[in-house]
């Protein structure tokens, strides 16, 4: 766990560097298309999989890893399709008079899809790595593809070889290629290790279809929950100014260094543990899943601390000054940001239980009463308001989470 909580916080180091330096170079604005496209690749990350993600690397976390990445390597022409088909009917929208948030240029669109898809593809075969139990390796492609490119692209500011914002996409986009084609390297050397060859005896529709029907209440679940995840940011677009969004777009980057911590630190590894708990006793899943809950918590409110007493010096980086204001509203996303690593814990174990019916019915409560609250919250007020309305939703979401994995099933070994 060492090495991982050394290479996530380089990680959120450069990552606070370069939303800083974004709003130094090229002001707040900037920093809010920024956040767009942050928020549009994370909710992609989730639409994308269609609904293959959660159920393959439960798969691949157990003793049918070697199947399931004979299916990951289809999967690769599906994902293909299906970016190439919504991309080209987003730009037409763009390219039609479509409006987008911050007024953004069809340029500016089509940059945002690309990081989009290829966030998407790179966060899929980094988690493969981490399902097969390769975390060293999964560490390093998790720092190289949302701390690495940042570093470059914060010394790119600084001497004034990056000029605009499209620049700092190109890099994450690179950033992301190199990371996809390094862990197809070590997920093929892996098969074939193992005898690849024997598992083409499955057709390969055969093994989408299992993956797909296991996986799709997972799908929907998490596109909701990613969804709620952003959805106060989208409201507040159509209320606030740009350059107010944008602030709120960097005090929420802050604290969301508390979920990015506790899911590199305790996230990454939970997963494929609680899958293969859940295969075993009643009791081994108690002790592994209270164990991680236990450190979930420990890291999360050491984060929240240490960015709270830090919260006076970041906001003077940016030239902005520690207002009551300011201040409040980032301590209310640092709780919500903490519910929210509770929940991405309780999200795993309703995965590794098949709690499949109780997270889609969860999370569609979870969003008819956390949307409204945001619609009712957000208009006419300010930063404080969108990031109530974010605390807000994380509560609901913590309760739908807890419930779901309530009601799924331990001790049942699964042979898909």
């Amino acid at each position: 766990m060492a090495l991982r909580l050394l290479l996530r916080v380089a990680s959120l180091a450069a990552k606070f560097g370069l939303t800083i330096a974004v709003a130094r170079a090229l002001g707040f604005a900037a920093v809010g298309e920024y956040g767009l496209a942050v928020a549009v690749s994370v909710i992609a990350s989730k639409l994308c999989g269609l609904g293959f993600s959660a159920e393959l690397n439960r798969q691949l976390s157990g003793p049918t890893s070697k199947a399931a990445i004979e299916t990951a390597r289809g999967l690769r022409a599906v994902y293909v399709g299906f970016y190439l088909i919504s991309g080209a009917g987003l730009l037409a929208a763009s390219l039609g008079g479509w409006s987008t948030e911050y007024s953004a240029s069809v340029a500016t669109v089509g940059f945002v899809l690309l990081v989009a898809a290829s966030e998407h593809y790179a966060l899929e075969v980094n988690t493969y790595v981490f399902s097969v139990h390769r975390s060293r390796a999964g560490s390093s492609m998790l720092f190289a593809r949302t701390g690495g490119w940042a570093a470059i692209a914060i010394v790119g500011l600084l001497i004034g070889l990056v000029k605009d914002i499209h620049t700092v996409f190109v890099l994450w986009i690179v950033s992301n290629v190199g990371v996809t084609f390094w862990a197809w390297m070590l997920l093929s050397r892996l098969a074939s290790r193992h005898g690849e060859a024997a598992v083409r005896d499955v057709p390969l529709a055969t093994q989408l279809r299992t993956t797909w029907t296991a996986g799709v209440h997972f799908y929907i679940g998490g596109v909701l929950l990613a969804g709620l995840q952003y959805a106060e940011r989208f409201i507040a677009t159509a209320w606030l100014p740009a350059a107010e969004v944008g602030r709120y777009v960097f005090m929420w980057s802050v604290a969301n260094a508390v979920q990015t911590v506790a899911y590199a630190t305790v996230g990454v590894i939970a997963g494929p543990r609680l899958a293969r708990a859940a295969g075993a006793t009643d009791v081994a899943w108690r002790e592994t899943f209270r164990k991680s809950l236990r450190t979930t918590i420990g890291v999360s409110v050491t984060t929240a601390a240490g960015i709270a007493c830090a919260a006076p010096i970041i906001f003077w980086t940016t030239k902005e000054r520690t207002t009551p204001a300011a201040l409040l509203t980032i301590s209310i996303l640092l709780a919500s940001f903490m519910l929210r690593s509770i929940g991405d814990l309780l999200w795993w174990a309703s995965v590794a239980r098949r709690a499949r019916q109780r997270i889609v019915l969860g999370m569609c409560v979870a969003a008819s009463v956390a949307l409204p609250i945001s619609l009712w919250l957000i208009p006419g007020h300010g930063v404080v308001e969108v990031a109530l309305a974010h605390l807000l939703g994380s509560v609901t979401v913590l309760v739908a989470l807890f419930w779901a994995q309530r009601g799924g099933v331990v001790g049942e070994h699964d042979n898909v």
